[in-house]
Parts: structure tokens; sequence; C-alpha cells
């Protein structure tokens, strides 16, 4: 709690410290929507965002039902290291602050890959708006987490691996996060990390599979009023979320069974087994170059 306490004031210095940007190795954007503080040679992406938030923008409120009317701030890093500094678990490449309205970017780990950046953008937007919306004794971290990656296509803070099969495996072992556990926090551990986004994710792909893309929305909406979760859940889709989640359980038994792992690993397993017989062979032939060798002596 006290390194978080720390980063957040370093975050405070830099942005309203009155020095001149230059002066601490910073180029500044603003814009009627959004000031944007960035390392000195990221002048391009820099600009591509400040030019993308309109879009991003208007695709937020459509998606959400919320209005994104409020001024907010990015701080782009260009290495590696520096970010870190900021951060305690190295997957991560971004973050949001939703109480200074602040998104914060590692453009190092997607200096390549212009629709990653947009995504990245949009998912941090998300969970400023849900926040700017809603309490937060009324908004699931999972639930905060499930919409940001809903809305920006699976996209996360993660830096590697961007997709896995964390959630397939966990269910094939038994080992799923009951959603009440990662309500508030999410686990620190990388192999539960990935699997709380995962989970969290496909929540919220069932519950839009299920019950409509407008139910999402209206729990939105209904937070954003003042409701609770639990009451929100209830009266939006007619049913508790503890039943909900036995169906969605359910819903990836039908995906996730043995045979249909082991279907999905086929060409894994034949390349493996591929493998093992090429080497097993050359073992072999090396033994009967070897034995006609001593034949002939």
């Amino acid at each position: 709690m006290k390194n978080i306490v720390i980063r957040i004031f370093i975050l405070f210095l830099i942005l309203y410290f009155p020095v001149p940007a230059h002066a601490a190795g910073f180029d500044i954007i603003r814009t009627d929507e959004v000031t944007i503080k960035y390392d000195k040679g990221l002048t391009g992406v820099s600009n591509e965002i400040a030019r993308l938030i309109p879009t991003l923008k208007a695709e937020l409120q459509k998606r959400t039902g919320l209005h994104f009317n409020f001024y907010f701030k990015i701080m782009i890093y260009g290495h590696r290291e520096t970010f870190r500094r900021l951060v305690d678990n190295e997957m991560i490449a971004a973050f949001a602050i939703p109480k200074q309205d602040l998104i914060v970017l590692d453009q190092s780990q997607f200096r390549y890959d212009s629709l990653t950046i947009r995504l990245l953008v949009m998912h941090e937007m998300c969970h400023l708006l849900l926040h700017k919306n809603i309490a937060v004794n009324n908004l699931p971290r999972w639930f905060d987490e499930g919409v940001s990656q809903w809305v920006s296509e699976g996209i996360n803070e993660i830096v590697s691996p961007r997709s896995t099969d964390a959630l397939k495996r966990a269910y094939i072992s038994n080992t799923l996060l009951p959603f009440s556990t990662i309500s508030e926090t999410l686990p620190s551990d990388p192999v539960n990390l990935i699997l709380a986004y995962e989970q969290s994710r496909s929540m919220v792909d069932y519950i839009e599979q299920t019950y409509g893309v407008d139910s999402i929305r209206g729990i939105i909406l209904r937070l954003s009023s003042g409701a609770g979760f639990d009451d929100t859940v209830r009266d939006e889709l007619g049913a508790e979320f503890t039943e909900i989640e036995k169906n969605w359980k359910k819903d990836k038994g039908s995906q996730y069974t043995w045979l249909a792992y082991i279907s999905n690993q086929l060409y894994l397993i034949l390349f493996l087994v591929a493998a093992f017989l090429t080497i097993y062979g050359f073992i072999r032939l090396r033994k009967r170059m070897r034995d006609y060798k001593d034949d002939e002596v």
C-alpha cells in the first residue's frame, strides 16, 4: 500500500508540478478532450492517440450507454524500466487511476502495433468511464475488467501472453476462481491474474450471448444510477448472480471437455509424436550402422 501511495505521488508531481515539460524530459499535447504528456521522441504515437480520442469516446458511449463528458490525462513512457518503477507487476503495460482521470501507458510494449494502441487506450478509457459513473462498492473488479475487455475486443493491460488457454485448463482441472474472490481485487500471481482476466471477459461475453447486448448496457446503467450489483443482476437478468455463475460453468463444460481440449491441441500432439518418432528412428539408424561396422570387423 505504501508503494502505491508513493507511485501516485510521483505521478502527481510529474503531472502538476509547475516546471516546463522539456525540463522533465516530457512533451505535451493539449486538446479540448485530453492532455497527453509523453517522453520525448514519442510525438508520432502521441498525436495518433490524440487524434483517436473523439472516435474512442463515441464508441464507448455507444457500447456502454454512458456519456464520456469529462476531461482526462494520458502519460506515455517510452522506456520499460521507467514505467516499471510505477507498477509492481512486470506483466502490466498500462493502467488507469480513475480518481485522477489518468491513464499511464508503456509504449515500449506495443510500439509497432497501431491497432493494439487504439484498443488499449479504449480499454483504459473504459475503466475511467465506468469509475466516473459507478460507485466503487457497486462495481466488482471482475466486471470492471470484463466490460473493458468487452469493448476493446479482448485487449487488456497484460503485456504477454495476450491470450492463453488458462480458462480451459482451469475448468478441466477444477481450479476456476469463484467470482466472489475477484470482486474487490485481482490476484497478483501471474497464473491466476491471467485466469482472472480470462474469466472476467468470458462472463461478460456469456451474459451478452445469453441475454443480449442490451443486457450489458442495462446492467451498466442500473449500476450508474446507484443500484448494487446483485440487485442489478437480479432485476436486469431475472436471476441471482450465483445461478448465472453456475450456468456459465455448465456452458464452459460443453466446450472444455478433455476430448475437446485434446482435439484443440491436435496439431501440437501430432508434432510431438512426429518429433519423437524422428528422434527414435535416428537413434535406431545410428545403432544399426554401429552394429554393421562391428560385423565388418
